[in-house]
């Protein structure tokens, strides 16, 4: 036997209530996660034009006690009993009123619980304020779960669907939706079945709508970021490189300079002792011819040397 919770909420000023149904007492966070789950869809189904998309989030709840006949503060999920009527309070905003007031009769619907931040919330850029109406996204769900496009829908198409969305639900199957859509059971949803099943279960087919979009969109986006960092990264490659061949060609063009300096050098110290090597032997050429011609007399030891006699020099020998 299935756990019931009521859960009230208020959208753009709009009192809603809606049965959660559970296995057993869902916990204050399984309680929370199926009414965020729940009521996002709805407001972005029942947004009216102008008031921004935000994503439903619950800040606190309170329960009605039977006993003390007054709403209470919700802390432990030890308050609920099945069947009992809890208020959702959001965040405080001026897009919504923060008191129960007049709480409708909880309706019946299929209860399924998703990610928390998943998918990442998207806003098309066609999306000028105003949600689609039900036959605009019944048709769009229909043509995007019936893979192949043969013109109507399989059990596996529609699993496949929930599993792509990571709608997980809390009570009721697949299979069990699957049945209730397929009136006729031929073993297929027709797009006549399909209209039937969106007027029994709207808050399906507003769930399947947006969050295939956002997935859609959350795709384009990250192919669309992993382009920009792809085109980056090869910029940045094509940059390094640059720098490499200018770093490369400095320090080519440093080589160049240097090994031209140490050659230029090195040719003018050949130069010069070539120079120093050329005068050297025209030196010793210049003293065999004077020693070869008589010139050179050496002087005895103790006198001064005579006209035309040679002395020791620094280099060599000089006449006086």
């Amino acid at each position: 036997m299935p756990f019931y919770v009521c859960v009230g909420t208020d959208l753009y000023g709009r009192k809603q209530n809606v049965k959660l149904e559970f296995p057993t007492c869902p916990t204050m966070t399984e309680l929370i996660n199926a009414s965020e789950s729940q009521y996002d869809v709805s407001s972005r189904s029942s947004r009216p034009a102008g008031y921004p998309d935000v994503p439903f989030k619950v800040q606190t709840f309170q329960v009605y006690d039977d006993i003390l006949l007054r709403w209470v503060d919700l802390y432990s999920s030890a308050q609920l009993t099945n069947g009992c009527q809890v208020f959702a309070f959001q965040p405080e905003s001026i897009w919504h009123s923060d008191s129960q007031g007049i709480i409708p009769e909880a309706k019946d619907t299929v209860t399924w619980t998703t990610p928390v931040g998943s998918p990442r919330r998207q806003r098309v850029a066609a999306d000028a304020g105003v949600s689609p109406t039900l036959s605009e996204k019944l048709r769009a769900v229909f043509y995007d779960i019936d893979y192949g496009n043969k013109g109507y829908i399989l059990y596996s198409d529609l699993r496949a669907a929930f599993s792509k969305c990571e709608m997980a639900f809390t009570y009721a199957t697949v299979g069990e939706l699957f049945t209730c859509a397929d009136s006729n059971r031929s073993g297929h949803v027709t797009y006549d079945e399909w209209v039937r099943f969106a007027i029994t279960y709207p808050g399906v087919i507003d769930a399947l709508f947006f969050r295939t979009r956002d997935m859609y969109q959350d795709k384009v986006t990250t192919a669309s970021t992993t382009q920009q960092i792809a085109e980056v990264s090869a910029q940045r490659a094509r940059e390094d490189q640059l720098r490499q061949y200018y770093a490369d060609s400095w320090a080519s063009n440093e080589r160049d300079q240097l090994v031209g300096e140490y050659d230029a050098a090195k040719r003018e110290a050949d130069s010069a002792r070539l120079a120093k090597e050329s005068a050297e032997s025209k030196e010793r050429a210049a003293w065999d011819k004077l020693y070869a011609n008589g010139f050179y007399a050496p002087a005895k030891p103790g006198s001064p040397p005579g006209p035309g006699q040679a002395t020791p020099g620094r280099s060599g020998y000089s006449t006086r």
